[in-house]
């Protein structure tokens, strides 16, 4: 089988960590590297968050490289919230002997795209400041990335506010760089991510499994659980992240519609909304996006048990 090269750029906390764990367990991926960004928490702590995420579940062969701080233009919002001070809730893992890469994460996406023989999918699921930086810097490596697979973003909603998800809202300077840049885009937004539920049965089943991957998942889960409950009283939590993973490995499991998404960077009321033109009578000549709309729960929710066995 050939494997998919891929480059995974996490914000790490609880839904990038898990997206991490089916990727690491996924045949399917040849991982050439992970970058950190700052979204769900500081630099310091998606970093950290990553490194011990990576050695616990014994891929310390995988490059880590630290990306940026802070946004391109607008002032850094973390989403503590939702993930907790150390951002993978109340789960606590060992702290890893593994250090980040010398290079930066856009010198390193560099270095690999150009020493590449193949395309590479870019995998962001935090703010997307890394690969826009990437792509201002290099327009020229644009022909060796073969599509981004990201999480962000709404066509017919958002979660920060009535328009924005909180991705995009991040860091919308960013987002609009990507989404204009004409590499071909696959969005996993809310419009499909908010279907990718964990519910207290699945975390029942994790817990069965008795082993690092089940208990780590499962108590992770548990505080995605209650930010839930108390956000939206909803007995069951999305986990955004790990569906561009699910994307790539078990494609059939998610239902796209393609369109013209743009990033609105001028509004008063719609900034860092995604804006996406599914009209019939739309110029389909300027189609850049596949955009999820929706995806096989029970399938997902078996995936991520699946992938906690092999641990």
């Amino acid at each position: 089988m050939k494997k998919i090269p891929v480059i995974i750029d996490v914000d790490t906390g609880i839904d990038d960590a898990i997206a991490l764990l089916l990727a690491m367990s996924a045949e399917e991926l040849d991982i050439k590297g992970i970058t950190t960004v700052a979204g769900n928490q500081t630099i310091e702590k998606t970093t950290r968050n990553t490194l011990d995420v990576v050695e616990y579940f014994g891929r310390s062969d995988i490059p880590v490289a630290r990306g940026y701080s802070k946004p391109l233009v607008r002032e850094q919002i973390i989403a503590a919230y939702a993930h907790g001070e150390s951002g993978l809730g109340t789960a606590v893992l060992p702290k890893a002997k593994k250090q980040a890469e010398a290079l930066d994460a856009v010198s390193f996406i560099r270095k690999v795209l150009e020493e590449s023989e193949e395309k590479i999918t870019l995998v962001p699921t935090g703010p997307l400041t890394n690969i826009a930086i990437l792509l201002l810097s290099y327009p020229h490596l644009k022909e060796k990335i073969e599509k981004i697979v990201l999480m962000g973003g709404g066509a017919y909603t958002g979660n920060s506010n009535a328009v924005a998800e909180f991705n995009i809202l991040a860091d919308p300077e960013a987002a609009n760089v990507v989404f204009a840049s004409g590499v071909n885009i696959v969005m996993c937004g809310l419009d499909v991510t908010l279907k990718a539920i964990i519910t207290p049965d699945d975390i029942e089943k994790l817990l069965a499994l008795n082993n690092k991957a089940g208990d780590f998942a499962a108590e992770a889960f548990k505080f995605y659980l209650e930010m839930y409950r108390k956000a939206l009283n909803v007995s069951g939590c999305a986990v955004h992240d790990a569906v561009t993973i699910v994307y790539l490995t078990h494609p059939e499991l998610i239902k796209t519609k393609p369109g013209t998404a743009t990033v609105d960077i001028d509004g008063k009321y719609t900034y860092a909304g995604t804006v996406v033109d599914f009209t019939p009578w739309r110029d389909r000549s300027k189609d850049n996006a596949l955009v999820g709309v929706d995806i096989d729960r029970d399938a997902f929710a078996q995936l991520v048990i699946d992938a906690c066995k092999k641990y």
